[in-house]
């Protein structure tokens, strides 16, 4: 019973923390070392906050983006930030598993958290006060697959030397095609 009570109290401790302020809002930002991930799985990464006001208490969650999936490379800004702001904390956080941490005097903070990274994945931080948000997408990125190009186009060499054999076949055409004189 206890940990039931534990986890709807972190439940609308998140809640609290990512809904709208009719008041002024400030947004930090989130940062994720790694960026990226290699493929799906659990990672503990560590997340840095900068931005959210001096010595407030934040709540650093997992969460999934509903919807299409974010694709690196292709998702503009305008789609990651509509993904974020499509996260739902009751729906599509990990409340139970959610860290409470405090920003230092200059309203940053820095916190090694581990979580299962799959698609959509974004880690959040907000105020229990509800003036404060931020968070980062942690996209999959096959970093075998990253390095290498697309094959694609043609080999010039035998445009080139089909041109050069057009050339020649037309300059013996002109040649025979001349009359000559006895």
């Amino acid at each position: 019973m206890k940990k039931i009570l534990s986890v709807l109290a972190a439940a609308m401790l998140l809640v609290v923390s990512f809904a709208t302020s009719a008041g002024a809002q400030t947004v930090g930002t989130v940062e994720s070392d790694p960026a990226t991930v290699p493929a799906e799985g659990e990672y503990t990464v560590t997340a840095t906050g900068s931005g959210f006001l001096p010595d407030s208490v934040l709540l650093l969650g997992s969460c999934t983006a509903p919807g299409d999936e974010l694709v690196p490379g292709v998702s503009d800004a305008d789609a990651i930030g509509a993904a974020g702001a499509g996260i739902s904390p009751l729906e599509h956080c990990d409340v139970a598993n959610a860290l409470q941490v405090t920003t230092d005097a200059d309203g940053n903070f820095s916190q090694e958290v581990t979580a299962t990274i799959g698609a959509n994945f974004f880690l959040t931080a907000g105020t229990l006060d509800q003036a404060q948000s931020g968070g980062v997408w942690i996209p999959i990125v096959d970093a075998a697959a990253a390095g290498q190009l697309a094959v694609t186009g043609v080999d010039s060499g035998v445009l080139a030397g089909a041109g050069a054999a057009m050339i020649a076949l037309g300059a013996f055409a002109v040649h025979a095609s001349r009359r000559k004189e006895d």
